[in-house]
């Protein structure tokens, strides 16, 4: 008897001790981010690191990241005993985890040489300086009724070769492999953490695969990056949306931070009549999000906008992978225009049919400039169809190009081209001929980047037919547009 009252006692010891610290951890001051992970970033080795990299570069023997992965092990920890997270946050609201911004979760099941058993769930974020190579992450995935705790695996959105400096935050892809005793769920969401079995009050909802994304693929989506202008842009940004549905476009998704009340009307008209996404966007915290000192911060911080512009690209790809076959990254003075055919399916087919023996990850288009003309008059949302002299010059191969991304091949996107792959099988970026299609650039002034021949750009002019036969078919588009809207010239 006395044995049994013993046992009860050890056992409502050790009930006892297990509650309490339960409720120590439960209650415990937040700050699980100064506890996991302290950011010790040099700057004075940052700057040696940067001048023995550039001299690296100069002698053609600087390293690059692998923009494709070798398999990796799932590492799965199978005795960590979680609490389910008590808010579920949305995707594309910025959430702290772990020391690190999370922006956005999708489930990917495409074939892939990371994990080539498992499918994942792919987590944008962004960190202060490079996160790569330094720490390990853990990711708590959670189902209706099971969760697991796997390794996860951190690629950078960024190439060193780029601008080496580590001064920045950082774009990255964090890829969570997902256990086969958990794959066949219907909805999930993540957490990270950076050290095993710790529980997060918070995780984001994942945005799984459309139903029925199995029937077959739609040709192109359109992807826009964050805008931010404070001046009315309507007109002109009603010729462009109204280009890329006429050459075949399903979607056009646009990511804004400020836009003024006449540009967001015409955003409205499009999201209500034609399959335009408009997504609002912010910096990640610790960044200034009051529209006019946000502007002023993204136009004097050239560097950190290039790297924050990274993130809507591929939260844009991401949610196009399972329902398109190709992504365009454009911006809005932008349009490739099909040469032979007359819309971008019939363009990429072709291309595909002369390439047969390649697994594509992205082709190209090669840019030229369009300057505005002071001898003809137009209205506003005309512009680009008016506008008939180009420069003569074709910017070479990785200058200014635009490509169509394929959502099979490719794991990240870069503002020009994919840059990370799925597997070793896949091209490099390949280039459409010039007979085949072009990028027109409509530009006010010469950019910064090309100053030593922008008086060639300016000066030495052609006539541009490229959008000749597309032009009475826009123009009427146009002006229905702008009746309906009440757009005055």
């Amino acid at each position: 008897m006395r044995f049994k009252w013993a046992i009860r006692r050890i056992l409502v010891i050790f009930v006892v001790i297990i509650l309490l610290i339960d409720f120590l951890l439960d209650y415990a001051p937040d700050g699980e981010e100064l506890i996991e992970y302290e950011d010790q970033f040099d700057q004075q080795k940052d700057d040696v690191f940067m001048k023995e990299y550039l001299k690296l570069m100069q002698m053609g023997r600087a390293p690059a990241r692998p923009i494709v992965e070798k398999e990796s092990k799932v590492e799965e920890n199978y005795w960590c005993f979680l609490k389910r997270p008590k808010y579920i946050e949305s995707p594309r609201h910025w959430v702290r985890m772990a020391g690190i911004d999370v922006y956005s979760a999708y489930f990917d099941d495409r074939n892939n040489s990371l994990f080539p058993e498992n499918a994942a769930i792919q987590i944008l974020v962004m960190s202060n300086h490079s996160i790569e190579s330094k720490i390990p992450i853990y990711c708590n995935t959670f189902t209706e009724n099971s969760y697991s705790t796997v390794k996860g695996y951190i690629r950078e959105i960024w190439q060193t070769g780029w601008d080496p400096r580590d001064s920045f935050q950082v774009p990255s892809l964090i890829t969570c492999p997902i256990t086969k005793r958990i794959d066949g769920s219907k909805e999930m969401s993540v957490s990270l953490t950076r050290k095993k079995c710790k529980d997060n009050k918070s995780a984001m909802k994942v945005i799984m695969k459309p139903k029925g994304s199995e029937s077959k693929k739609k040709e192109v989506a359109v992807c826009v990056k964050g805008l931010d202008y404070q001046e009315d842009i309507s007109n002109r940004l009603l010729e462009w949306i109204e280009m890329q549905y006429l050459f075949g476009v399903d979607t056009v998704s646009i990511y804004h931070f400020y836009l003024s009340n006449e540009t967001q009307k015409i955003l409205k008209y499009y999201k209500t009549n034609r399959n335009l996404k408009v997504i609002p966007l912010s910096l990640p915290p610790g960044n200034p999000n009051e529209p006019l000192e946000r502007s002023a911060f993204l136009k004097g911080n050239r560097p950190q906008k290039r790297r924050h512009e990274l993130l809507p690209y591929n939260d844009c790809f991401y949610s196009h992978i399972h329902t398109h076959r190709y992504v365009l990254i454009l911006d809005i003075d932008e349009v490739i225009v099909p040469v032979e055919f007359d819309n971008y399916g019939d363009l990429l087919q072709d291309f595909e049919s002369k390439t047969s023996g390649f697994r594509l990850s992205s082709i190209s288009t090669r840019n030229v400039f369009k300057f505005p003309s002071n001898f003809t008059l137009f209205p506003h949302y005309h512009y680009m169809i008016s506008n008939k002299k180009r420069s003569r010059k074709t910017s070479l191969k990785g200058e200014y190009g635009k490509s169509f991304s394929s959502t099979s091949t490719v794991a990240t996107v870069f503002n020009h081209f994919a840059l990370h792959k799925l597997s070793p099988a896949v091209a490099k970026s390949q280039y459409f001929l010039a007979s085949e299609a072009v990028k027109l650039h409509y530009k006010s002034e010469c950019p910064w980047e090309s100053k030593k021949e922008c008086h060639q750009l300016q000066t030495d002019v052609i006539d541009d037919t490229s959008l000749d036969r597309f032009e009475r078919n826009l123009r009427n588009l146009v002006d229905q547009v702008v009746k309906e809207v009440g757009i005055k010239n």
